[in-house]
């Protein structure tokens, strides 16, 4: 079989909009952009992350001629990118989702354009500050609850579905910051991708339809350069959680790790209703704490967009120590140049 030279590829539509010379003309459907685009683009970058932050689409365009207006903002871009060719990367494109144009800026000379898109998912309704507050009920009802209002399908772990929530609060904080948080006390992906907020323990990773995401092999002739970090975050000292106890009025302590008895815990801030919410909260700061004991960075020398957060990756042909550790992608981007040449840096951390 003959060697086949890769050649990357994308494609963008512009909803409601029509990129064209001197102005976005408002048109009835969504049009394909990219021939207009594909001369002009200096860079494009897509910035993909766990969960509670918005992905991010960056496109840099050459407007040295002064031939480009400046994009509404508001405007909805739907962006595939991947291989148009290669007998060694996976061809074809890759659906990477809907953003909405945020921010724009036209520097020179010479003259350039930039636009700053993020995940369309993540609406204005979804980061405008609430006040409720939910009694004597479950995690997994209340992600019902923020998914239906938004107009959203829900997927909820079963291992979270079921969780007692006593009170829990909502003051001055928007969807997006409390799902974030329930995210955080449990230590769970809480994101929205497709319309469907997602709400999964982190390393148990699984596509908004629920298929679980298959496992990457990685070896050191993948990338261009990598790096790796181990980092001293106590985790076997363990974690205290402090509760309140309705019948006796005291307060009280869980404590999660630290088995050996060496050193001193690390103590959460907040005070819980009940003791289960305060042992699964030290639960999921000991995993994080853990997760972090590990870090790995590498740049793939030929872009791989069918990647995900939260898949799981196996390392090899690196050091013993790194080889033998269980990762999880924790965020990663994918880098296409004027000149056709795609990349994807991932960022790892150990799943446990």
């Amino acid at each position: 079989m003959s060697f086949v030279l890769p050649i990357a590829d994308f494609r963008l539509t512009l909803a409601g909009r029509d990129l064209r010379g001197d102005i976005f003309a408002a048109v009835a459907e969504a049009l394909d952009i990219t021939a207009k685009v594909r001369p002009r683009l200096l860079s494009l970058t897509l910035t993909e992350k766990r969960g509670g932050e918005a992905d991010q689409l960056d496109i840099l365009i050459d407007d040295s001629d002064g031939g480009m207006d400046l994009p509404a903002k508001g405007a909805a871009l739907q962006l595939k990118l991947g291989w148009r060719a290669g007998s060694i990367v996976p061809v074809g494109l890759v659906d990477k989702g809907r953003f909405l144009v945020d921010e724009v800026e036209w520097s020179g000379a010479p003259d350039q354009i930039r636009i700053t898109a993020r995940s369309a998912d993540l609406t204005n309704s979804f980061r405008v500050r609430r006040e409720r507050s939910f009694r004597d009920t479950t995690l997994g009802k209340i992600a019902q609850d923020v998914a239906k209002a938004h107009g959203w399908t829900s997927r909820i772990d079963p291992a979270l579905v079921a969780i007692a929530v006593r009170i829990l609060g909502q003051s001055h904080q928007s969807d997006m910051a409390l799902l974030r948080r329930l995210g955080r006390e449990h230590d769970a992906v809480a994101t929205v991708k497709n319309r469907t907020l997602i709400l999964s323990p982190i390393g148990k990773g699984a596509t908004a339809t629920g298929r679980a995401f298959p496992a990457i092999a990685i070896t050191r002739r993948d990338g261009s350069g990598f790096m790796y970090r181990e980092v001293d975050r106590s985790a076997g000292t363990g974690v205290e959680a402090r509760w309140h106890d309705q019948e006796s009025g005291d307060r009280k302590t869980v404590k999660v790790g630290g088995g050996d008895g060496k050193g001193t815990a690390h103590r959460l801030r907040r005070v819980y209703h009940t003791e289960a919410e305060a042992r699964a909260a030290a639960k999921a700061a000991k995993n994080r704490n853990t997760r972090a004991e590990g870090e790995f960075e590498i740049a793939l020398g030929y872009g791989r967009p069918d990647y995900q957060p939260e898949q799981p990756v196996k390392l090899g042909g690196f050091k013993r120590q790194v080889d033998a550790r269980r990762w999880i992608i924790a965020e990663l981007s994918h880098s296409l140049d004027g000149s056709g040449g795609l990349m994807t840096k991932l960022k790892l951390e150990t799943a446990g």
